[in-house]
């Protein structure tokens, strides 16, 4: 008895090893998941290649129903296309402009960021901005990006200028930012005005702000007289951050002598 209890047994394990498991579904790709993900007038998504330990992430902004004047609310979801069971984080803004964004590498640092568009103007856009950060693993936002009209970043300086016309003359308002201890600050500010607004026969007038001891102060106003369009040539200038005004004549003086 004892005998055909252990061949039943036996029988039964073999055939418990024969019977091949059930294989699990191979986990989708943050590109299937893109594909799967609503896009349309309220819903938008992308893919973030962090650079990072995360890899790839899923990013999905949808519009909400709160609204004041033009300004709709939105929240933005990332996820890990690891674990699509909840969002790794969310955040919420408001946006005149929906499903606008942009990959870039804002602080820097050889991770990828992004920034979402708030509004787009006739001359100005503003957008909201997200920088990756590695060992949270989470994306911060920055706010002063808001601040920055039309940003434009240049990798081989390290800065992100912004631009906002004043009108067809050129004249308008020139923000220039660094990142300075890990927090994005304004290290230059040019503008170029008319002397009297409401006259457009009176003199250009130019003037520059240089953060100096943690506070933007003027180093720079000229008049231009009217018809001259110096104040181009000489704004172009001081758009570069190494330039800070022609030396005076008792510099120049100094520098010939021996």
């Amino acid at each position: 008895m004892r005998s055909r209890a252990t061949c039943l047994l036996l029988c039964t394990l073999l055939l418990a090893g024969c019977q091949a498991a059930p294989s699990a579904l191979p986990a989708k790709t943050a590109q299937e998941l893109l594909a799967e993900q609503p896009i349309d007038d309220t819903h938008d998504a992308f893919l973030v290649d962090t650079g990072g330990q995360l890899g790839t992430l899923l990013v999905t902004p949808e519009l909400g129903t709160e609204r004041e004047g033009r300004e709709v609310s939105m929240r933005l979801s990332v996820w890990n296309p690891a674990d699509m069971s909840q969002p790794i984080q969310t955040q919420d803004w408001t946006t005149v402009s929906f499903g606008v964004h942009e990959i870039v590498d804002v602080n820097f640092d050889g991770y990828s960021d992004f920034t979402y568009l708030y509004t787009q103007g006739v001359q100005v856009g503003v957008y909201h901005c997200m920088v990756w950060d590695e060992e949270q693993g989470l994306f911060t936002e920055v706010p002063a990006y808001f601040q920055i009209p039309s940003p434009h970043l240049d990798a081989e300086t390290e800065t992100i200028s912004g631009w906002s016309r004043s009108s067809g003359a050129g004249d308008g308002w020139t923000p220039i930012y660094r990142w300075i201890g890990g927090e994005l600050v304004c290290v230059r500010q040019i503008e170029t005005f008319l002397k009297e607004r409401s006259d457009p026969n009176t003199p250009f007038v130019l003037t520059v702000e240089d953060r100096v001891d943690g506070q933007l102060t003027e180093v720079y106003r000229a008049e231009f007289p009217t018809g001259s369009s110096a104040y181009l040539t000489e704004q172009l200038k001081w758009e570069d951050l190494d330039y800070h005004g022609a030396p005076t004549e008792h510099e120049t003086r100094k520098e010939k002598s021996p």
